[in-house]
């Protein structure tokens, strides 16, 4: 079972309210895997059917389990909350994309049927990709007033919140809600399976307080249990996305291994598969660029590319036991050296310039040189209390600066 709160998003009020108009709308619901179109139509179906006020009549459709032989839907009958063959009719079709797997001759009777005037009959189709796009092109031309809702990744606050709520009172627990909230990246499958994964993490060390010292074992059962699944949803996606609008969404990945790709580095190449890994749920946005949504998710696709003999950069080191050191310490940082600190250990071993550091980690793009020559200043007289545990922040002349791990 999924948590609602955490998949209903604000959107989906406005939706029930416009199905709920004497005309409904037509509209789609797109995301990626797991983002949760699936649980929102099953939510709107339950309240539609459930309303006493304006109630009404919903058909839920599974495209996935559609037969080519299988009748058309028909308008229900009457319950007696209004005369048979009146009131107002919602259609809710569940993985659209499958719509492109049927026969030829299946797709067209359902495209017609789609298509067709009925009134008072609302739609609300939920698929992968945007339906001007591939396959469903041709329904989503044809459907009349269609308005399309992307569903993406949940802000930093919101997740925050969720993290917490998962958290006990302790304030050891307390601290890891940073680590969480960015492993999670604002994915609402994950963060929705906290609920699940902290407990267990509790039952293994004997039901015991979470501290930053489990930060590690969390990090590698949200991984295996977790992740892994949702990533190689992704990842199918990915692959999907074949010919010559696979290798732009790859390449796009690849440079984000690398870093943050600032807004005004994207080509006019760029901007649809850089939307498509928007809707997909792969990238996040800062407030200066994109970035992957997850440093799980950048150890996964350096994985995949290195195992398929990509050429990718140079496997990052693993730095999950300096970041949990980082948070059990964080008493020792000021909130600016660990904000860059943690920025760094996202970046290992590669070279992040001056204008990065401002745009991203202080918040101003137009800020002093001698800004960040100080924030790297400061940073590395904390280091130097960790007696080189944590590695080392190296100058890069004329380029920048290069976090670099113990080994």
């Amino acid at each position: 079972m999924y948590n609602l709160s955490i998949f209903a998003r604000p959107i989906t009020q406005r939706i029930l309210h416009s199905l709920a108009a004497q005309e409904p709308i037509c509209l789609s619901l797109v995301g990626g895997p797991l983002l949760g179109k699936s649980v929102l139509l099953a939510h709107i179906a339950r309240q539609l059917s459930a309303s006493d006020e304006n109630p009404a009549q919903v058909t839920h459709i599974r495209c996935g389990q559609v037969s080519p032989g299988d009748s058309l839907p028909q308008r229900p009958e009457g319950d007696g909350r209004w005369p048979e063959g009146d009131g107002r009719w919602v259609v809710l079709l569940d993985d659209c994309d499958r719509m492109a797997e049927w026969p030829a001759e299946t797709g067209r009777r359902w495209t017609e049927w789609l298509v067709a005037d009925q009134p008072r009959r609302g739609l609300v189709l939920a698929s992968r990709q945007p339906l001007y796009a591939g396959a469903s092109r041709e329904l989503a031309g044809a459907v009349p007033y269609l308005q399309q809702h992307f569903l993406g990744l949940i802000d930093g606050e919101e997740a925050a919140r969720i993290a917490l709520s998962g958290l006990g009172n302790s304030s050891a627990e307390g601290q890891m809600s940073g680590a969480l909230v960015e492993w999670c990246g604002g994915h609402p499958f994950l963060l929705d399976r906290l609920a699940h994964l902290l407990p267990d993490v509790r039952g293994l060390i004997g039901g015991q307080p979470l501290g930053p010292a489990h930060l590690p074992l969390l990090r590698m059962r949200l991984v295996a249990v977790y992740g892994r699944q949702l990533f190689d949803r992704q990842w199918q996606a990915v692959e999907a996305s074949s010919g010559a609008e696979g290798q732009p969404v790859e390449a796009l990945l690849r440079l984000l291994l690398r870093r943050l790709l600032r807004f005004d580095e994207l080509s006019p190449v760029q901007m649809e598969p850089m939307h498509w890994l928007l809707v997909q749920g792969l990238v996040a946005v800062e407030s200066h660029g994109y970035r992957l949504f997850s440093p799980l998710l950048t150890d996964y696709l350096a994985l995949r590319f290195g195992a398929g003999g990509a050429s990718v950069p140079a496997s990052q080191p693993e730095t999950g036991a300096v970041q949990a050191l980082v948070e059990r310490e964080a008493h020792r940082f000021t909130p600016q050296e660990k904000s860059l600190m943690l920025y760094f250990l996202e970046r290992p071993g590669t070279i992040v310039s001056v204008d990065e550091l401002l745009a991203d980690v202080w918040q101003k793009p137009d800020g002093s040189v001698r800004r960040v020559q100080e924030g790297i200043r400061r940073l590395r007289q904390r280091l130097a209390e960790f007696n080189g545990a944590v590695g080392t922040i190296d100058n890069e002349w004329g380029q920048g600066y290069r976090y670099v791990p113990v080994g």
